[in-house]
């Protein structure tokens, strides 16, 4: 299994309500291959608000996986027209949230790629927006700034 440190560029907008929220941060991490997998894993910035997490994507044929270690601990499905619903740990107990992705498309390669998804989000039922994430992976050599 080889594995490459990557640079990640990642992009989201938030909205609800008529409100919306964007965010930029840029990470470093490392991507590799399991059989037809590859998983990309980074520590969070400061910019998320999610304290000291590392985070781990795993691309799948058709599907992501989301999983978040340390804080703030979590772990999301993205597969599109299938709700997944998991626990989502907050400061003030764990709520259970669903998520509905909507649109989910990924490319990647030992060299980097992307994955953009959108989702719509309930906690304990009630609607808390659409997300639009789009991450950007590029290995140190193929970087493009």
């Amino acid at each position: 299994m080889e594995e490459n440190n990557v640079t990640v560029v990642i992009r989201s907008l938030q909205r609800l309500e008529g409100e919306s929220e964007s965010m930029t941060q840029c990470v470093e991490g490392s991507l590799s291959r399991e059989g037809t997998d590859y998983v990309l894993t980074y520590r969070e910035g400061e910019a998320s608000g999610l304290g000291q997490t590392r985070t781990t994507l795993r691309l799948e044929p058709g599907r992501v996986t989301l999983t978040r270690w340390g804080e703030f601990p979590s772990h999301m499905v993205f597969q599109k027209g299938e709700p997944h619903t998991s626990l989502y740990e907050t400061p003030y107990g764990k709520l259970p949230m669903t998520l509905h992705t909507q649109h989910l498309e990924g490319d990647m390669s030992q060299t980097g790629g992307s994955i953009y998804l959108i989702y719509r989000i309930q906690l304990e039922g009630a609607d808390a927006g659409e997300t639009r994430l789009r991450l950007t992976v590029n290995t140190k050599e193929n970087r493009h700034d």
